[in-house]
């Protein structure tokens, strides 16, 4: 009974649940997002979400909401400059073995960089394979399977926020915006469009340790949805032993592309608040004058426009691509590997296929942080 949800609200713009979500969480009450319940029109709102509290902090929920009835014209409200200014952490979770780990080195990330945390529980359709059928029975024999998986992913939802509690520090927790948002379907679709909705600055997501125990999570999902998705993702694998530094090396490979200016002003921001030494590096498989020329117009142009930044450009030269960043990681001691997508190139292809099988095989060790272009 007590890990039951009870809907307060139904919210149709992201204003409003967003400045009655910080009332909430500002008096101690989680919240929990949900679409599902909704009777949906001809005209679909993706913005059109139930806003959900535990059972047990429902009367103070109530009390706050007639609280933010009486203070302020909920019409008029819009989006508060402060919470506007937080970046923003997308945590899609299985809440199998080591989420609460992931979700613990996301909320010290959030911490360091001013971010709020959106933990994303993505549940399968129980229904996705049925045939269609028309007779009255089926469709509340459908109706009933969907009210079950709905309620039991609800259950879990509520039990894995519970086992956050007991194992992140309370002076963490405390600190950091947490929500939840629970969405029916098939995990990297559902994943992508969250990410459309939501914009984050991050799409964080772990790499587990043992795959099958995964369920083909990781392989069908965080491929997907660096793939597709067009905001970055940051894989972090080796969950037992994630730590938040306040140094930082980053090693950010590079084919020399235009694109590579956007994202490393995006590496910048996310990692604005720590004190960080960011290699930018190329392997050059034969000799070529040319690079080396690149090399140098390149670190005089970093010195021209991000002379604040401790950035250099080196040129490797490699008898293979990932062999030489391996090298280059192990060398420096690199704490984050970073790039850009770029789907047509032969560079992307080379080493983000063969990074994506380390990430799919357990074999990565350090967190890498991939840029849409």
């Amino acid at each position: 009974m007590e890990n039951q949800l009870v809907t307060m609200l139904r919210i149709v713009k992201p204003q409003l649940g967003s400045f009655v979500k910080n009332k909430f969480e500002a008096e101690g009450v989680e919240c929990f997002f949900t679409n599902e319940g909704l009777t949906l029109g001809n005209a679909y709102n993706p913005d059109e979400v139930l806003l959900k509290v535990k059972i047990d902090q429902s009367e103070k929920a109530v009390k706050i909401l007639l609280q933010i009835q009486k203070d302020y014209d909920l019409d008029k409200i819009r989006e508060d400059i402060i919470i506007k200014d937080l970046k923003k952490i997308m945590i899609p979770v299985k809440l199998i073995d080591n989420c609460v780990e992931i979700c613990k080195y996301a909320m010290l990330l959030a911490q360091k960089i001013n971010a709020e945390v959106k933990l994303l529980y993505v549940y399968p359709n129980p229904i996705i394979n049925e045939h269609e059928k028309h007779r009255v029975s089926w469709q509340k024999h459908l109706k009933m399977e969907l009210q079950e998986a709905h309620e039991n992913a609800q259950l879990k939802l509520v039990e894995f926020s519970d086992e956050l509690k007991k194992q992140i520090p309370k002076t963490l927790f405390e600190s950091v915006k947490i929500h939840y948002r629970m969405l029916k379907g098939t995990p990297q679709n559902v994943i992508s469009d969250a990410s459309e909705r939501y914009k984050p600055d991050i799409i964080l997501m772990g790499v587990l340790e043992n795959i099958k125990r995964s369920g083909g999570f990781l392989e069908k999902t965080i491929v997907k949805v660096i793939e597709q998705s067009n905001c970055p993702v940051l894989a972090v694998p080796g969950l037992t032993t994630l730590k938040v530094k306040n140094k930082i090396n980053v090693m950010y490979a590079t084919n020399f592309y235009e694109a590579d200016n956007s994202s490393l002003n995006k590496l910048l921001y996310i990692l604005q608040p720590f004190e960080k030494e960011i290699h930018c590096v190329h392997v050059s498989l034969h000799k070529n004058p040319h690079y080396k020329e690149k090399e140098v117009e390149l670190n005089e142009l970093m010195a021209k426009d991000y002379g604040e930044h401790n950035i250099q450009c080196e040129l490797l030269e490699s008898e293979n691509i990932n062999k030489g960043f391996n090298d280059f990681v192990v060398k420096n001691s690199i704490d984050i590997i970073s790039f850009s997508k770029m789907k047509r190139s032969a560079f992307y292809k080379m080493f983000h296929q063969s990074l994506l099988q380390k990430l799919i095989s357990g074999g990565a060790e350090i967190p890498v942080l991939i840029f849409p272009v």
